[in-house]
């Protein structure tokens, strides 16, 4: 007798596996199709599926066809032609421009060879998320282009931070990443987009649902919230006070909707900045 096909462990298993050929984390698909990682991980796990109505968008951030992930058909050819290809053509246009990047002269790949900088790149976003930074993956790489002992920070193409080393030592990888996080933490206001905003504010949500549910995005949408808070925080602010940001915003909005965002800004700044903030008054106490 024929054993009778299980679909949503199918679709399932085609999902996981198509996301991995892409290269793509569940937490970096899930925010592209505007879902929280859990969700995508039932699908995967064959637990439950998504509506028909995101079929079109799944296919499309993975390059796969429907018949596939749906088990009616083996090929993963899409209408636009071979799959392989396909893949690439996404891959490539994903990666035009990271958000984040650590480009090394030949000099300094010797201090990387070690595996043991993935376990600082998973340290770096662990300290960087206790000041209210979420650090996107970040493309390390070494680059005929710079100088030999010379890294560079950029931020979508710009740099951010560059310096030329004078030794190469043991020391080398653990003073580069010191540098990365400083810059990671003084030029975030460059980093930051609205895709890593959306994430901070699912990640509120789980603990401050009434200050988020009907609020962000319908009154305060991902953009207005993104340009806010980087002027907030070229003023040397941090994202910490994101929670607070949000209150303001709502408040000023509920009173007046054509409020400017020079306004809503001000009104943020005032708000946080008072005379009482723990900052100010160590601020104050340095200072004297």
């Amino acid at each position: 007798m024929e054993k009778e096909v299980d679909y949503f462990q199918l679709f399932g298993s085609r999902l996981a596996e198509s996301r991995r050929e892409q290269h793509l984390t569940q937490e970096e698909m899930a925010s592209r199709l505007g879902i929280t990682p859990q969700a995508l991980s039932k699908w995967e796990r064959g637990i439950s599926s998504p509506d028909l109505s995101m079929l079109t968008s799944i296919c499309g951030v993975l390059g796969v066809s429907s018949d596939y992930l749906l088990g009616i058909g083996t090929q993963k050819i899409t209408e636009d032609g071979n799959e392989k290809v396909q893949g690439e053509i996404w891959s490539h246009l994903r990666e035009g421009l990271e958000p984040l990047e650590l480009f090394f002269g030949e000099e300094i790949v010797p201090a990387f060879q070690n595996e043991n900088y993935l376990e600082k790149v998973v340290s770096l976003r662990m300290q960087l998320s206790r000041e209210g930074i979420l650090m996107p993956i970040i493309h390390i790489q070494d680059m005929t282009c710079v100088e030999s002992k010379e890294f560079m920070v950029l931020a979508y193409q710009n740099v951010i931070y560059s310096e030329k080393l004078e030794t190469i030592d043991e020391n080398t990888m653990d003073y580069i990443f010191g540098k990365l996080s400083q810059t990671i933490h003084n030029k975030y206001a460059e980093i930051i987009n609205i895709d890593i905003m959306k994430r901070l504010v699912d990640n509120l949500k789980i603990k401050y649902p009434a200050l988020i549910e009907g609020i962000v995005p319908e009154r305060i949408s991902y953009g207005l919230l993104t340009e806010i808070a980087k002027q907030f925080m070229n003023r040397g602010n941090s994202l910490i006070y994101l929670p607070k940001i949000i209150e303001v915003l709502e408040m000023k909005l509920r009173e007046n909707q054509d409020v400017s965002v020079l306004q809503l800004s001000n009104c943020v700044n005032t708000a946080i900045e008072r005379e009482d903030n723990i900052r100010s008054v160590l601020a104050k106490r340095n200072i004297t």
